[in-house]
């Protein structure tokens, strides 16, 4: 029935809200904490935009929206790209990763707390049905 799907995803954009708002630490949302872990990933190299975007599933303009207060902050930099003149290359500054790991212990802790009530066998399978459902 159409409606159980629909049930689901409403569920499911439930729990996307209160791990979002449960998420944010050290002045980082969500989102941002996401963009400094695949900068974290490609580290020394950085990224360019149009990775990054399509790394977390954001627009181009959308990264770069996401990207102008934390170089506000100096938490990451934009620099030329040494292949492509045109282009810019996004890195964490030394700053950016310690705020980085310093964000990372308590937003393990509040992960930790939210997914509590599930056995570690219901943890893996939810982690399996959700990528499933992001392909």
């Amino acid at each position: 029935m159409p409606t159980d799907a629909i049930e689901t995803l409403l569920a499911l954009a439930q729990a996307h809200a209160t791990v979002t708002r449960a998420i944010e630490v050290q002045g980082l949302s969500f989102a941002e904490l996401r963009l400094l872990l695949v900068l974290r990933a490609a580290q020394p190299h950085g990224r360019r935009p149009t990775e990054l975007a399509r790394e977390v599933l954001l627009t181009p303009s959308g990264v770069t929206r996401a990207l102008l207060p934390l170089e506000k902050r100096g938490i990451v930099e934009r620099e030329r790209d040494p292949d492509d003149a045109r282009a810019s290359q996004i890195r964490l500054t030394t700053a950016g990763v310690t705020l980085l790991d310093d964000a990372l212990i308590p937003a393990g802790e509040r992960a930790s707390k939210l997914l509590r009530r599930l056995s570690l066998g219901q943890t893996k399978q939810l982690q399996r049905l959700l990528e499933e459902i992001g392909r």
